[in-house]
């Protein structure tokens, strides 16, 4: 047997091929300009070089427009600037758009509008002492700590423009530069000692991460079902879980768990629910259909079904996937999955030493690319219509049922009871149109005729993009489910998009690079700092074995270190860094996170947590909607913390709680019944918001509140 690390490197060599075809994609991106100082690039390049050429990275573009890489990063956001993520994961601008920006002395302006400002050059520019500047900022009502330079240009004797505030800056600290030098040999050497910490630091980490390989692993064997949607897989591995008669079903969604769950009972197979909110015990059963967090690796039974397996390389969920995998004990383990989590999940496999099989399925039902695009009117009954934002969703719904069609529909912040109940009624043909996000890509069984893109781009969380060629198949691929429906199209609302989704079809989705790993109790005890610097290191550390470094990378700890900021240290010791961890793992986002801070709180002193916010009934508009859905996010987070035993204590309500988001989730779908108003309204003035406008604010109320 060659050594691990040998094995991992043949593994995971990539196909040249595909790494062609990616670049190819970006450089389609990028246009026909030229970044400032690249050499014109000649046909035998790679499309890698001129992607290069043609594009500037964050950095470059920063340089160029004279900002920091971060304001320039906010600023392609905010801005909506040009721009696209290549292959290796790195955000660029097209040159043939960035340049006439850089030119813009307008545009410069309004990207320098970002750069935040530190207290101690603004003094020195202003020549005055700290005192002055805090008192000066509390007149204009800024706080110290978050001074940006939109905020400030045109105050006091600062110039109106950044450009010249910068060369301001420039000459007070030459004025001061002979002072500085002793200050930078002394920095220099606490640099040089700081990084022979981090390197003590990442060898400690390195040596407690988790041993996968074990005694037992020549009895496990690991079947990895590969083949595309509407194929078959999770049937055959549901087969075999049915006859080893006990062990686990894991999902990314409670949505699946439910489907499973039922499945299952409806079979005759006792079958447990258990997902972070709620758990629903059978009488008899040795199964458990479960969302994957929550698996019990030291219960394993004897056969363990991992589904949707493209989610090792998810940057926020991953871990749980490489966990589940990694740390199974069943002698029998089915992981389901497309063909670009294949080589990844056979290099873990090795990592661990588990024994592997490849089981390849074909798709049992024709699919095929639409030759005419589709309009609102003319699209056919039994049809998907997707769009990747909540509010493009419901606006599609009020125009379809202003045309007399009927639709359900299905976006993640719908509860998934609702999810469920808009599902079925489309499957039994209640309803003609189902308009959903990207949430119906994860194996939910629709019998679809049609799949249908009214966008070919979504905001990822950070960015908005092009779709990927994996999220069109997978999309894509629930078109014609095998014995629900007799062929599958794939369509789009508009020509232009249609060349796009088949362009994005036809190419092959590059191979999966990274599963991801979280940290844990014991890895953040080694690492000094408050909980939100424990975190923050950890990622920047990436702790990883030498022999995994090509195959393993941390997760995204951007949200629990969002959380972990808004705790005090007093708070986490007081907690204990294990509990403080486990409740910074609460299912929030940014809308719930007060809700969270208020039940830290009385966590922390002994009380009961509060209650979520009542929901408005009846439903009259998109406004109640939201807040409903606010109402059962913040019920979820209640529920949750009910479930760990840390916190059970505190959440004695809980059997309320969960009648009325029961209650509430009916609601909602009767509210989605009727021919809803689901418009958004600015919450100043009431003016109706485009659909993809990100505030709850019009423009115009937001600039008179600034001026």
């Amino acid at each position: 047997m060659k050594p691990l690390g040998e094995s991992i490197v043949e593994a995971d060599a990539p196909d040249g091929d595909e790494v062609e075809a990616a670049w190819r994609s970006a450089l389609a991106l990028c246009g026909d300009g030229i970044r400032h100082g690249a050499a014109l690039p000649k046909a035998k390049d790679s499309a890698e070089q001129q992607v290069f050429a043609r594009s500037y990275t964050v950095k470059q573009a920063a340089k160029l427009v004279g900002v920091n890489a971060e304001t320039m990063r906010k600023a392609a956001k905010e801005l909506a600037l040009d721009n696209f993520v290549d292959p290796r994961g790195a955000m660029r601008f097209p040159a043939r758009t960035m340049k006439p920006t850089a030119d813009d002395p307008d545009l410069r302006e309004m990207i320098a509008g970002y750069e935040r400002l530190r207290p101690s050059e603004l003094r020195a520019v202003l020549d005055i002492d700290q005192r002055r500047l805090d008192h000066g900022l509390r007149d204009v009502g800024l706080a110290p700590k978050r001074l940006f330079w939109r905020d400030l240009r045109g105050l006091w004797d600062l110039p109106e423009t950044y450009e010249e505030y910068r060369r301001l800056r420039g000459g007070k600290a030459r004025d001061e530069d002979g002072g500085g030098r002793k200050r930078r040999r002394g920095g220099r050497a606490r640099g040089r000692r700081k990084r022979q910490a981090e390197t003590r630091l990442r060898n400690r980490l390195i040596d407690a991460f988790p041993k996968w390989r074990s005694d037992y692993r020549h009895q496990q064997t690991l079947f990895i079902h590969i083949g595309e949607p509407n194929s078959g897989k999770t049937h055959d591995a549901l087969e075999a879980l049915k006859a080893a008669g006990s062990g686990w079903y894991l999902a990314p969604l409670r949505l699946l768990a439910y489907e499973v769950f039922d499945r299952l009972n409806g079979a005759g197979v006792a079958c447990s629910l258990l997902t972070g909110e709620e758990y629903i015990p059978v009488e008899g059963a040795r199964i458990t259909a479960a969302t994957i967090e929550m698996f019990n690796a030291r219960k394993s039974g004897d056969c363990v079904i991992i589904d949707e397996a493209q989610m090792l390389a998810d940057a926020d969920r991953g871990w749980a996937w490489t966990r589940a995998l990694m740390e199974s004990a069943a002698p029998e383990m089915h992981i389901i999955g497309p063909p670009t989590a294949r080589k990844l999940i056979e290099v873990l496999a090795a990592a661990a030493e588990i024994p592997c099989e490849v089981v390849e399925h074909q798709r049992l039902a024709p699919i095929a690319l639409a030759e005419r695009h589709f309009t609102l009117e003319s699209l056919p009954p039994s049809t998907i219509l997707v769009a990747f934002t909540r509010q493009g969703v419901l606006d599609l719904k009020m125009k379809l049922e202003r045309l007399g069609r009927t639709v359900s529909v299905v976006y993640g912040s719908l509860p998934p009871e609702v999810r469920r109940r808009q599902a079925d009624r489309f499957a039994a043909g209640e309803t003609e149109i189902c308009v959903a996000t990207d949430a119906v890509g994860m194996g939910l069984n629709l019998p679809a005729d049609v799949v249908c893109f009214d966008e070919v781009e979504k905001f990822d969380g950070k960015n908005d993009r092009r779709l990927l060629p994996s999220e069109v198949h997978q999309i894509g691929g629930r078109a014609g489910r095998y014995g629900m429906s007799t062929t599958g199209l794939i369509a789009a609302t508009n020509r232009q998009a249609l060349q796009v989704i088949r362009a994005l079809y036809e190419e092959r989705p590059p191979e999966l690079n990274f599963a991801r790993v979280a940290p844990t109790a014991d890895d953040l005890e080694l690492i000094p700092g408050s909980l939100a610097e424990q975190l923050t290191q950890w990622a920047e550390l990436k702790s990883i074995p030498e022999a995994l470094r090509a195959v393993i990378t941390t997760a995204d700890m951007d949200e629990r270190i969002a959380l972990a900021k808004m705790l005090a240290d007093e708070t986490i010791k007081k907690l204990g860094l294990a509990n403080a961890l486990q409740l910074v793992n609460a299912p929030t986002r940014k809308t719930t996170r007060p809700y969270w801070l208020d039940c830290a709180y009385m966590i922390l002193e002994g009380y009961q947590i509060p209650l979520p916010p009542d929901a408005p009934t009846p439903i009259r508009d998109g406004g109640d909607l939201e807040a409903t859905e606010l109402s059962i996010a913040c019920a979820d987070i209640y529920l949750w913390l009910s479930r760990r035993a840390e916190f059970a204590t505190n959440c004695e309500e809980h059997a309320q709680v969960r009648e009325e988001r029961r209650e509430w989730s009916l609601s909602i779908d009767e509210a989605l019944l009727r021919n809803l108003n689901v418009a958004r309204r600015c919450r100043t003035c009431g003016a109706r918001l485009p659909s993809r406008h990100r505030y709850r604010i019009c423009d115009q109320c937001f600039d008179g509140r600034r001026y």
